[in-house]
């Protein structure tokens, strides 16, 4: 078991074809299919279920797939602690869709000219998910909204490190008549379970009296939430960052809804060049210190 074998397994979990992981790490589908059996071999279990030419990973192969992320990421992170003043290597980063939307954009360009050396790759996913990546080691950092105590701290978990970043403010955005309560909302639009916003507006909509929570459409999109406010059904909770970038259509009505802080996450024992200077650039651009 080397380290090449172990970028090769992950890959192929990643893609879950042969085919496809032949391409991305430059090779031969046969020489990744010999790794694979090799490494099989190797620790004596199936890593991969074959069936009818597709694969998935098996249970051993799930759980050699969270060590080899760990041993990969700590591999990387060792390479770039020789050289702290010249980041380099790769860097996932991950953040939520809002953050992305309307916050990234230039701090992702400003990141790109001072650390030409860092392959940078970049996903977006909601809190929840963005918060297990960074734990498993699949992200090294990620921006977030944190879930908050009852005095407003971020509840980080344990082994992560924390540091606000962004004010967002929220907004209650709905049809007119739902806004005036002649016909009010019971669909809420929102991303999938795991979303900070969405459990914030649950709760808000279920106003604490025990009523029934509304009912929920996931959607993949900011532009989807809009489009399903616009039938006249739906209620949407999203950042007044995110709302500036869109196009309302008439008959909508926008009510201030709290306000939630973006957080950049990492692991605290990290000590990589790489999410330092990613660090320092985000800060830049950060409105914490004006809220």
């Amino acid at each position: 078991m080397n380290h090449t074998s172990l970028e090769i397994f992950r890959v192929v979990a990643e893609e879950l074809s042969i085919n496809r992981a032949a391409r991305r790490v430059g090779r031969v589908q046969s020489n990744v299919t010999t790794r694979i059996q090799h490494l099989e071999e190797e620790l004596d279990v199936q890593l991969f279920i074959r069936e009818n030419r597709t694969l998935r990973l098996s249970p051993q192969g799930k759980k050699f797939l969270a060590y080899a992320n760990k041993i990969l990421s700590l591999a990387e992170e060792a390479r770039q602690s020789l050289h702290p003043h010249h980041p380099g290597g790769a860097l996932a980063f991950g953040a939520m869709e809002c953050a992305a939307a309307s916050r990234l954009a230039q701090p992702l360009a400003a990141f790109s000219r001072a650390c030409p050396a860092v392959q940078l790759s970049f996903t977006t996913l909601p809190t929840r998910q963005l918060t297990e990546k960074v734990q498993s080691r699949e992200l090294d950092c990620a921006l977030v909204a944190l879930p908050v105590n009852e005095e407003g701290e971020a509840l980080c978990p344990e082994g992560l490190s924390c540091l606000p970043m962004f004010v967002e403010r929220l907004m209650l955005l709905q049809s007119a008549a739902a806004a005036e309560g002649s016909a009010p909302s019971r669909k809420l639009a929102a991303f999938v379970d795991g979303c900070t916003y969405r459990e914030i507006a649950l709760r808000l909509l279920a106003g604490g009296k025990g009523e029934r929570p509304p009912e929920v459409q996931a959607v993949g999109s900011y532009h989807s939430m809009l489009a399903c406010v616009a039938s006249g059904n739906y209620c949407c909770l999203l950042p007044q960052s995110v709302l500036q970038l869109l196009q309302l259509p008439p008959g909508l009505s926008a009510t201030p809804a709290g306000s939630a802080v973006t957080q950049f996450i990492w692991r605290t024992e990290s000590h990589s060049p790489a999410v330092e200077s990613m660090r320092r650039t985000l800060l830049a651009t950060s409105d914490w210190a004006e809220s």
